[in-house]
């Protein structure tokens, strides 16, 4: 009898005290801050290569800090209908490659930094270019790169900018490189430990694997993290190397884009930032853009720029950072403006 009330109070305990995880918020992922839902990081499989939405989706899209309506093109991509750019003739075409952040994830369509660039780049060059958006939540170098080889080099660009930030290297570390997709036409993640389906129901269970044995939101073992994201980093590399290229090969200007996330503007220089810039910044395609952001927003108060909870930039920094992208990025170059 006293064992059962033993067990019975400690029963109670736990789930008092998993409830009271959850209310306080301390071990939730990054994904269910800004999205609401946890999501699966190994062993996932989807039936395509292309990481993309749904084609043709309208998506009601809401979150606690903002509410608009994505509509998605026949190729899944937050973009007027692919058929539209195919069937344009006149104007230099630029895509834009990249995550959540070139999407636009916390802005509407028309205040993606994408949309700054063009907009600045038309005052110069009135109707000279149109931009594609391919940019996906949840991309990484090696979708985009299936994507822009498979689809998008169709639309004959001048341009490619593909925009990456540090959470490409998570990305990797989790999906792995090429051998991710399939002969079949199918995309498998990497297999991670066995025990992240208990870590995605109990935050109690959270709390035990970051304190006691000191595994990340990736679930990397702090001991390791380094290593693994070094490894994620040479595969990035290879990965753009290739990219640009499959670029030059097709006559199109190849460049990228190393952009700081919010949170990086607020804690700038982290290890993980260091490596992430000199491991891919020793290319004469590459832009660094950590640089003249952090100087901007020495005397701008990010929270105004940036959402608290989803992690992500307003209109409003989504619009700095495409006008700061055009005063880095070279695009008065003989070869784009001409009509070869």
């Amino acid at each position: 009898m006293k064992i059962d009330k033993i067990i019975f109070s400690i029963t109670i305990f736990i789930i008092l005290l998993e409830c009271f995880l959850r209310w306080n918020g301390k071990y939730q992922t990054t994904n269910e801050r800004s999205y609401g839902k946890y999501m699966q990081r190994y062993r996932v499989t989807t039936n395509s290569w292309f990481h993309t939405w749904k084609p043709n989706l309208v998506l009601d899209y809401k979150q606690s800090e903002f509410h608009y309506t994505n509509i998605y093109n026949d190729l899944g991509h937050r973009e007027h209908h692919f058929s539209e750019y195919l069937k344009d003739t006149s104007t230099h075409k630029i895509i834009a490659l990249g995550d959540s952040f070139t999407e636009g994830d916390g802005s509407c369509y028309d205040s993606t930094w994408v949309k700054s660039l063009a907009c600045a780049l038309d005052k110069k060059f009135p109707s000279k270019f149109s931009f594609y958006n391919a940019g996906v939540c949840g991309s990484d170098v090696f979708y985009n790169n299936k994507i822009l080889v498979s689809k998008l080099v169709q639309l004959k660009p001048k341009v490619v900018i593909e925009c990456l930030n540090t959470s490409d290297i998570d990305d990797v570390i989790c999906n792995g490189g090429k051998e991710r997709f399939n002969e079949d036409g199918t995309t498998s993640g990497k297999v991670g430990p066995k025990w992240e389906l208990p870590y995605k129901y109990s935050h109690l269970f959270r709390a035990i694997i970051h304190n006691v044995f000191k595994n990340n939101e990736n679930l990397i073992p702090k001991d390791l993290l380094t290593q693994k994201e070094a490894e994620a980093i040479q595969l990035i590399k290879q990965q753009v190397e290739e990219t640009a290229n499959f670029c030059k090969q097709n006559n199109i200007k190849y460049v990228l884009l190393l952009t700081p996330t919010p949170a990086e503007i607020i804690e700038p220089n982290t290890s993980k930032q260091t490596n992430f810039l000199k491991g891919l910044g020793n290319q004469n395609f590459v832009i660094n853009m950590f640089e003249p952001l952090n100087k901007y927003y020495l005397n701008q108060p990010i929270n105004q720029y940036s959402w608290k909870l989803n992690g992500h930039f307003n209109s409003k920094g989504y619009w700095v950072l495409g006008q700061a992208i055009y005063n880095e990025v070279n695009l008065n170059d003989s070869s784009i403006l001409s009509n070869n």
